[in-house]
């Protein structure tokens, strides 16, 4: 092992890893899917600033969203299992791997920190008027602090007890958001100041406090799993991934919905898919995220008939997503022994698909109902409804 190269060699490996399913997510339907939503959101957004008042409260709001992505500061180490055992040994020679992972870090989330505040830019402009700030003074005044909290979290992940984190991360949460407050106020330098020393005064005492402790290896090895656990999550709704430790959650609460799902079929797939659906990985927080942010949607914002458009688009993502669970038993050999057809296992998955955006369907119905009013709800309901006729067999192609 060259201590030396080790990092570089541990990037290329990680860039290697995700490029291998980025191309798989980022597939035409989605990039196509994502252009036409963003399209759209940013159309509405640009609705929606013209109604705002300078007496709107977007110093709050501003506070609280970039304190919160400032506060979240994980540091990606690459570590991985059997390093608790061959890296151990050199731990005081890893300063130059853990700088360059802070560095790494930090350029990573100075591009989500960067796109927030370019969304929140134009808000910011049109309610404070004579009182703002250039975007790049901004931008560099928040990478500072970006920076500060990294350094802070990393020595943070030194403590052994538990409510080590939660507390750093509610007092620098605390701090970040009075910084940006009084950034997007355009207040006095002496406030920034104090806060910008108070932030630097914790880091330096997590340093401090922790220059003689060792690496806490098993949290961070179980971060760093956790993170590309994350991403194969993600991934695995699109494309099979092997190295995926799935994860069951009982919800034995949930055992209603498994019955409605799985209907009274003597299908055994049936109620096999059913359980998969609410019990492994997050095909059921899928569903219930995407219902959510589209139901919000319709009950507090105008959108006139383009809530039929938000809906099909919906409940096509919904379906495409939920597409790869046909593939999620592929690699069990138990699916072998059960002596009936594949048209089974087919008909069993589409019964599920069916099933669930039919759900998505009426429940979007409901909020139009509140929302927008009789008449589009019920346009919206049969529009759902024919959508779902139409992907059927789009779906069935796939499987």
């Amino acid at each position: 092992m060259n201590r030396e190269t080790l990092w570089k060699d541990r990037f290329n490996n990680y860039l290697k890893e995700t490029t291998k399913y980025l191309r798989f997510i980022f597939n035409g339907h989605l990039v196509f899917v994502m252009i036409i939503l963003l399209g759209g959101a940013g159309f509405y957004y640009s609705e929606w600033l013209k109604t705002l008042s300078p007496d709107f409260p977007t110093v709050w709001i501003m506070a609280i969203l970039l304190g919160l992505v400032t506060t979240i500061s994980p540091v990606s180490t690459f570590f991985r299992d059997p390093d608790i055992v061959f890296l151990l040994p050199i731990e005081s020679k890893l300063s130059s791997y853990i700088k360059k992972s802070i560095i790494f870090s930090l350029v990573m989330q100075g591009y989500i920190l960067i796109m927030v505040l370019a969304v929140l830019m134009p808000m910011y402009m049109q309610t404070m008027q004579e009182q703002t700030v250039s975007f790049l003074w901004m931008l560099l005044s928040l990478l500072i602090v970006k920076g500060i909290n990294l350094c802070s979290r990393w020595f943070v992940l030194y403590y052994r007890e538990k409510s080590a984190s939660f507390v750093d991360g509610l007092v620098r949460f605390v701090l970040n958001a009075a910084f940006v407050y009084f950034l997007v106020k355009n207040e006095s330098f002496l406030f920034m100041g104090i806060v910008l020393l108070l932030l630097g005064g914790l880091c330096f005492y997590y340093w401090k406090s922790t220059r003689e402790e060792s690496l806490h290896w098993e949290k961070l090895i179980e971060l760093e799993n956790g993170r590309m656990a994350a991403f194969y999550r993600v991934a695995n709704l699109f494309t099979d991934v092997p190295k995926l430790r799935e994860k069951i959650s009982e919800r034995r609460w949930l055992g209603g919905v498994m019955t409605l799902l799985s209907g009274k079929s003597n299908n055994p797939f049936s109620y096999l898919y059913a359980r998969t659906f609410v019990r492994a990985n997050d095909y059921l927080g899928l569903f219930v995220r995407l219902t959510f942010i589209a139901a919000v949607l319709f009950l507090f914002t105008d959108l006139g008939w383009g809530t039929l458009f938000i809906a099909i688009l919906f409940l096509y993502i919904t379906g495409l997503q939920l597409l790869p669970i046909w593939h999620h038993h592929d690699q069990k050999m138990v699916m072998d022994l059960y002596p009936l057809h594949t048209d089974y296992r087919r008909k069993a998955v589409l019964r599920l698909l069916i099933t669930v955006l039919v759900i998505q369907n009426l429940i979007f119905f409901m909020t139009v109902l509140i929302g927008a009013g009789v008449k589009l709800a019920i346009v919206t309901l049969v529009s759902g409804f024919a959508f779902i006729f139409i992907f059927r067999p789009y779906a069935m192609k796939k499987m």
